[in-house]
């Protein structure tokens, strides 16, 4: 009787601003059944599972376990297979059954903390991942997944962590280079960002996204035209990538380059038209070059996709202001700090 040796792959979905892998591999023993009928059922659903014909493959399984009913590798592929049909609460079913069969299998905490992940609840993803390092299972990818969760929940030091300890595991690992990067940034650590940044480069050189992290983080540590430079690699490699522009443009501001910076802006919503913070940009740019009526019109467009902008009516304001218009420019400030902009506050001392 042939065995199948299973390396099954889920998909995730991450939130993550940052760089995201969408694919879990996780690597299944070899099977030795003692019941052959299990063994061939299991082994025909596993072939169907490569092939993509998962409901056939979740009936073989079912038959697989009719025959054997604590077959742990076939309640852990048959989770697998519900993940694909995203029947995600029967897989959780599977795996809690094999858990109690093989109490621990650091393997069965991990895949369940993937679908945790995927139901975007990240608490308990967090404790299984957690189980999963109790019970020595090895990955790079737990520590990764560990440190996504860190970076959401803003624990920002021990993402950094994580990420470092799945370095360890695969030192090549794009994603943990990436995030890393990312989370350094966060902690205002703009040398470790872009040192961070450059090793993701260097295993992976064509990566629009990283050139555009890269060149954000050498803005934020002041350095505009390397950011420009960077920006410009990523809207190379990606000529619709709409956050690359609006950031290049943002570099140009800086570095008081406005009317250059306006066309990145306008480059930017060109591609995606819903774009709110490219309309605040260009706002603020027209404020720049005294354009006031022009700033006004761009500031509308963005407060009539996202009324909630803060930024936006503050921005709108200072363009009234700079109109003569007072009395609207007041409206502006006081709806800013109602939506939580407190620097506004300092501005409410002239509508007295």
């Amino acid at each position: 009787m042939k065995n199948y040796l299973i390396f099954i792959l889920i998909l995730l979905s991450a939130n993550n601003l940052n760089a995201q892998e969408d694919r879990i591999d996780t690597a299944s023993t070899i099977v030795v059944a003692a019941d052959q009928e299990a063994e061939l059922a299991y082994n025909k659903g596993v072939k169907a599972f490569y092939d993509k014909n998962y409901k056939e493959a979740l009936t073989l399984f079912d038959e697989a376990l009719s025959f054997k009913p604590d077959f742990v590798q076939a309640l852990f592929n048959r989770a697998n297979v519900k993940i694909e049909l995203k029947i995600y609460d029967d897989a959780i079913k599977d795996l809690n059954k094999a858990i109690e069969i093989e109490p621990k299998s650091g393997e069965a905490y991990f895949l369940r903390g993937n679908i945790y992940s995927i139901k975007e609840q990240r608490k308990k993803a967090y404790q299984d991942y957690k189980q999963a390092v109790k019970y020595n299972y090895k990955s790079p990818k737990l520590f990764y997944y560990m440190g996504v969760i860190d970076f959401q929940e803003a624990n920002y030091k021990q993402a950094v962590n994580q990420y470092t300890k799945a370095l360890e595991l695969n030192p090549k690992y794009i994603f943990a280079y990436n995030d890393r990067a990312s989370a350094y940034l966060k902690l205002k650590n703009h040398k470790e960002a872009i040192r961070n940044y450059t090793l993701a480069l260097k295993y992976e050189p064509k990566s629009a996204l990283i050139y555009n992290n890269r060149g954000s983080a050498y803005r934020k540590n002041g350095d505009y035209l390397k950011a420009i430079a960077d920006y410009n690699k990523a809207v190379e490699l990606k000529p619709d990538y709409y956050l690359a522009y609006n950031n290049r443009g943002t570099a140009k501001f800086k570095a008081g380059e406005y009317k250059e910076a306006i066309k990145d802006f306008k480059k930017a919503v060109s591609i995606k038209e819903d774009y709110a913070y490219a309309y605040n940009n260009i706002g603020s740019a027209l404020i720049k070059t005294k354009d006031y009526k022009g700033a006004i019109k761009a500031l509308n467009k963005a407060i009539m996709i996202d009324e909630k902008y803060a930024y936006a009516y503050f921005n709108r304001g200072s363009a009234k202001e700079m109109s003569g218009d007072l009395t609207g420019a007041c409206a502006d400030w006081r709806k800013s700090l109602e939506l939580g902009f407190k620097g506004a506050k300092a501005y409410m001392q002239y509508c007295k």
